[in-house]
């Protein structure tokens, strides 16, 4: 056996993909930007024709009450995205804060996977605290993953057992079918204390565990999952048929000081499953 075919058959166990010659084949997923002004990229894949995942990083960080405003703190507005083939890279900054992120796309045999990096620097001065980034993964155009009826949306309970999110304890707010706010184990502990989340009024009673927030398609042939690689500050889901979206948002820190930097990581995840 020659040293090409044993390296592809190296490669190929590790589940990356080569031809025959150790060479990378052409690129299965690809990035964009796109014109919804509520999202800021779209991730297509070679093998999902006809759906377009759709994701804001962040749509803001969420904190408790600071000095420069209500609760909320900056948004994508303003980000100036650069491609490469690898994946992007965006900056942006103001005087509370600079902030950059770094995506990653990686193949593999059966799993397609967008990591992404966020460095987070407090330019303020004072304090901010139960500081998290509010990142969005949403299914609106992509119908074969979209749950409406929260049938295939899964996230983990207390006891580290996988739930239903429709069966995870919610407050309903006035005229809000599935929009919830859930808080995670060793994330904030008082979601009603950032003053952009409790605004909306719909923050679940229920702890969740775990690092992901994950969908099911509805042909059951894949896995979309929003993770995050440390800590996630809470979950939240909102399946009105304006959006379809799913968050698992990392806790950037518990308190960042002025002039202090905080970095979280995570993922998503499209994976296919094997019958």
């Amino acid at each position: 056996m020659n040293f090409l075919k044993k390296i592809t058959i190296i490669l190929l166990f590790l589940g990356i993909q080569y031809d025959t010659y150790g060479q990378k084949p052409k690129q299965r997923m690809h990035l964009n930007t796109t014109d919804d002004a509520r999202v800021a990229i779209a991730l297509t894949i070679d093998e999902l024709p006809g759906q377009i995942f759709t994701f804001t990083m962040p749509e803001v960080f969420t904190l408790q009450g600071f000095e420069g405003g209500p609760g909320g703190l900056g948004n994508f507005n303003g980000q100036l995205w650069k491609f490469n083939n690898d994946g992007a890279i965006a900056s942006l900054s103001d005087k509370n804060y600079n902030y950059t992120l770094n995506l990653s796309l990686v193949e593999t045999k059966h799993k397609y996977s967008l990591k992404w990096k966020l460095v987070f620097k407090n330019n303020s001065d004072h304090a901010l605290a139960d500081l998290a980034a509010f990142n969005c993964v949403s299914m609106k155009l992509a119908p074969l993953f979209k749950d409406d009826n929260l049938d295939r949306t899964w996230v983990t309970d207390q006891k580290g057992k996988k739930k239903l999110i429709k069966n995870v304890a919610k407050t309903q707010g006035e005229g809000r079918r599935t929009m919830q706010f859930y808080p995670a184990l060793g994330g904030i502990k008082d979601l009603s204390k950032s003053q952009w989340i409790q605004q909306w009024d719909v923050n679940s009673k229920e702890m969740l565990t775990g690092k992901k927030i994950y969908i099911k398609s509805n042909d059951s042939n894949w896995v979309l999952s929003n993770e995050v690689d440390g800590q996630v500050a809470y979950f939240f889901n909102n399946f009105e048929k304006t959006h379809g979206c799913v968050h698992a948002s990392p806790l950037i820190a518990a308190v960042l000081a002025p002039g202090k930097t905080g970095v979280a990581s995570g993922s998503i995840n499209i994976i296919k499953q094997q019958n």
